[in-house]
């Protein structure tokens, strides 16, 4: 279902990442991420979840190596094609999170954007990126809970709260993620193993439990990057946050 999901949005998500790579929120995602990361010398990073290529496209350079894999094999044609644009050097591949093939300790860094809440294993995605990191090494995660306010009241009342203030400010409707009036999303939260689980705290526990020390979580991290009335204007309310772990 998420392999044939993506390879359906591959070309659009594209174009999107295209427009992005183009305007000043490029520069304050790379400059988000070089903040987090910390280290000296070449870096070996890998981007878990790639799509069609935006952190190696941001964050390649002589120092840094990235390498990107993704489930899809139509995004990492997409990928191939934006990094040749952009004239830099980076390695993708059709790979699976949750078993990528790699040897162990092969990655300084790993990086993921908006592409955990789509897993279907994440614990064994979170077991296999320990795995590939060297002693010391960072986790970089990206990502929000799209469904919750259709399993818990907090969310429920965040999400109804947030919504009624788009719509009366700024005559925007937000869109109802996992709602019956979306079937194929409906039918998406109900497959995903995630959709219901609070979130970060599932993810900072299941991390501890794998054996990474959680360096710093920051919640709606997007307000640093894109604008909190910027994102509400566009309707987007979705809680996000960011983990930073370290492999000791």
């Amino acid at each position: 279902m998420i392999r044939d999901h993506w390879n359906k949005s591959a070309a659009d998500y594209s174009e999107i990442v295209r427009q992005e790579l183009t305007s000043d929120i490029s520069s304050r995602w790379q400059h988000y991420v070089q903040n987090a990361i910390h280290h000296e010398g070449t870096i070996e990073l890998l981007d878990v979840g790639t799509g069609p290529g935006i952190f190696p496209v941001l964050l390649a350079d002589e120092h840094l190596h990235v390498t990107g894999i993704d489930l899809s094999e139509d995004m990492i044609e997409q990928a191939k094609n934006n990094i040749k644009t952009a004239g830099i050097e980076a390695d993708v591949f059709v790979r699976d999170a949750a078993d990528t093939q790699f040897p162990a300790a092969s990655f300084d860094f790993i990086i993921c954007r908006n592409l955990v809440w789509t897993l279907e294993r994440p614990v064994a995605a979170y077991q296999e990126w320990h795995r590939l990191l060297k002693p010391g090494g960072q986790l970089l995660i990206f990502d929000g809970e799209w469904y919750g306010h259709h399993y818990h009241a907090d969310r429920q009342e965040r999400f109804q709260t947030l919504a009624r203030y788009v719509k009366d400010t700024y005559q925007v409707n937000v869109y109802n993620y996992g709602g019956e009036e979306h079937p194929d999303d409906h039918e998406m939260m109900h497959h995903l193993y995630l959709s219901d689980k609070k979130r970060p705290d599932w993810d900072i526990s299941t991390l501890e439990t794998i054996g990474f020390t959680i360096e710093d979580v920051h919640h709606d991290y997007l307000d640093d990057i894109t604008g909190k009335e910027e994102r509400l204007k566009q309707g987007d309310i979705t809680p996000v946050f960011f983990i930073s772990a370290i492999k000791p």
